[in-house]
């Protein structure tokens, strides 16, 4: 596999026979197996730029499309898709994360990546207007897709703090990331030597030990073999080099008050108190700034629909039934 640090390209292609990928695969068949969903696998060609997604379909019914945060992995929402009976759940793995082809952050218009990936899943899935379930990076790419195509996106979900929210940026120790040579010793840091460690990265992210102990196994072997897949460590420093520094959110990239006074969507928080991302006091701003916004406030971290995915799924299907297109 060809690697952009190496080569000096955007994009890198993965190779869906590397050992690692197969791996991730099977841990991801187990994961959705565990919660009782049967998926379906897309491969979905980006024009601009020119890489392959990898896109998970799961269920039937009203279509609602699901952006992940962190590095784009989809396989950590099995849980609250097992939430979701009776919608067919459209989850883009972002470009990087997933098995979808990677690319160098630093080299693109990130905001340009977001919403071209958006619009391309929507586009091939016919989704003319669909309600939209998110979290952190994901959350910032879907105000993103909502304020240039507001026709498109009839509601939205945001679980947990979206990434560069108001005045928010990464906590410290994800901005040291954006520090060359610092940053492969953070992602390597980050990245876990074994199963049995593989959630240990949840208590930097707000999970309580209670919440942590309660998960699954097949999720700690799907966090081990997805932050292991051939991507993880460009994806993440590059993202996080192109959209922070050490100081904080980079302007470019961050999501003010005057563009969330602009969102005509509804709009329903879900973020925990111990959210090392935002405060409490961030979510009560932000469901005052925008128009039609309400907030449920939970005892989690960054990660409700992993910290408490019962709750978190009955406030989703509350919301997208009170608010419906």
């Amino acid at each position: 596999m060809q690697t952009f640090m190496e080569n000096h390209q955007i994009i890198t292609r993965i190779d869906h026979n590397d050992p690692r990928c197969k791996a991730a695969v099977a841990a991801e068949q187990r994961l959705f197996a565990l919660y009782g969903l049967d998926y379906t696998v897309h491969f979905v060609e980006m024009e601009e730029p020119n890489l392959c997604l990898r896109v998970l379909e799961v269920g039937e019914g009203r279509p609602l499309l699901m952006v992940p945060g962190g590095a784009g992995d989809a396989v950590f929402f099995a849980p609250i898709m097992a939430q979701l009976k009776g919608w067919r759940v459209i989850a883009i793995n972002r470009p990087g994360g997933g098995m979808s082809d990677g690319v160098d952050h630093r080299r693109v218009d990130v905001r340009r990546l977001a919403v071209n990936t958006l619009r391309t899943v929507a586009d091939h899935f016919g989704l003319d207007r669909v309600p939209i379930v998110c979290n952190s990076m994901g959350g910032l790419w879907s105000f993103w897709y909502a304020l240039e195509y507001p026709e498109r996106v009839s509601q939205m979900v945001q679980m947990g703090c979206p990434a560069l929210f108001l005045d928010t940026s990464a906590p410290f120790f994800m901005r040291l990331l954006s520090v060359p040579g610092i940053n492969s010793l953070v992602v390597k840091a980050m990245q876990p030597k074994s199963e049995a460690a593989a959630l240990d990265g949840l208590r930097f992210q707000g999970s309580s030990r209670e919440d942590i102990d309660r998960m699954p196994q097949e999720i700690a072997a799907a966090a081990y073999h997805f932050f292991n897949l051939p991507t993880y460590l460009d994806t993440w420093k590059t993202l996080v080099s192109a959209v922070a520094s050490l100081r904080g959110a980079n302007p470019r990239y961050a999501l003010p008050a005057e563009e969330l006074a602009r969102v005509q969507q509804p709009v329903q928080f879900i973020w925990g108190a111990n959210d090392p991302f935002g405060s409490l006091y961030v979510a009560r701003q932000a469901a005052q700034i925008i128009p039609n916004a309400r907030l449920h406030e939970m005892n989690t971290g960054h990660l409700p629909f992993l910290d408490q995915p019962e709750e978190t799924g009955r406030v989703i299907r509350q919301f997208l039934a009170e608010d419906g297109q």
